[in-house]
């Protein structure tokens, strides 16, 4: 997934490189603000952000990053009752539904500057800051039996509960909001470095493609799967794909 996307992006730097227009002597000059927005793609979820920054020298740039994300349990698998008919398809042992928001500082080491005519300028990143775990009740439809003859059934939301349902007792899963009211934070820290290619012949212009490891750190724990309560630990890989602009402002 991740080299497929990577291949479009490439293409896509490739096919604009007749149509854009290349720096001119007044596009050369070093730009000293810069913003992007970008969508982000990691092993166990999705997500946006946005970074905004100044440059610092000729080779470094600082950035604050904003950063949404959704996190899933690598152990979590889609499952659907087969004794029910209509049944949805829920995940069995899941807790919560969970979401990182995170703000970072992020720095922008140059190692390689594209030519002229264009090609990849390669970054090195690196940084980190502040991560808020968000944890959402995950609710199931259970059937219960209400005849106590097994006569006359009906579907009542209820979250997870391994000494109370089995396969068999869950039609699917209940709507996402509910549990909104349920909701609990999880402050913590997030710690992230990888490599930046961007693409383009025009300096004011970011086009770029970033590849990356990630962590977040939850010193009290949050549960995403019932048999692992107190997750402290949320590393990733992530693949994220920018647009944005360099500007200066006097």
């Amino acid at each position: 997934m991740f080299l497929f996307i990577l291949t479009l992006v490439s293409m896509s730097a490739v096919a604009q490189f007749d149509t854009e227009q290349s720096d001119t002597i007044t596009n050369k000059i070093l730009y000293n603000k810069q913003k992007t927005y970008g969508i982000v793609l990691h092993n166990l979820g999705l997500g946006v952000n946005f970074r905004t920054g100044k440059r610092l020298s000729i080779f470094k740039t600082r950035m604050l990053e904003f950063e949404f994300v959704y996190m899933k349990s690598y152990k979590q698998i889609k499952l659907i009752n087969p004794y029910v008919i209509n049944s949805k398809r829920y995940v069995y042992g899941k807790s919560n539904d969970v979401f990182f928001i995170r703000a970072d500082f992020i720095w922008k080491k140059l190692l390689n500057r594209k030519p002229y005519w264009g090609g990849i300028e390669l970054r090195l990143t690196y940084g980190g800051g502040l991560s808020l775990g968000i944890a959402k009740p995950y609710y199931l439809y259970i059937i219960k039996d209400i005849s106590g003859s097994g006569e006359t059934f009906t579907i009542v939301p209820e979250r997870f509960d391994p000494t109370k349902h089995s396969n068999t007792d869950i039609f699917g899963r209940a709507p996402f909001s509910k549990g909104f009211n349920e909701i609990t934070l999880h402050p913590g820290i997030h710690l992230k470095g990888g490599l930046n290619f961007e693409f383009g012949t025009n300096n004011t212009k970011i086009k770029a493609v970033e590849l990356g490891s990630a962590i977040d750190i939850l010193p009290g724990g949050m549960t995403i799967m019932y048999n692992n309560a107190d997750q402290i630990l949320f590393p990733t890989f992530y693949i994220s794909v920018s647009l944005g602009s360099r500007y200066n402002k006097y």
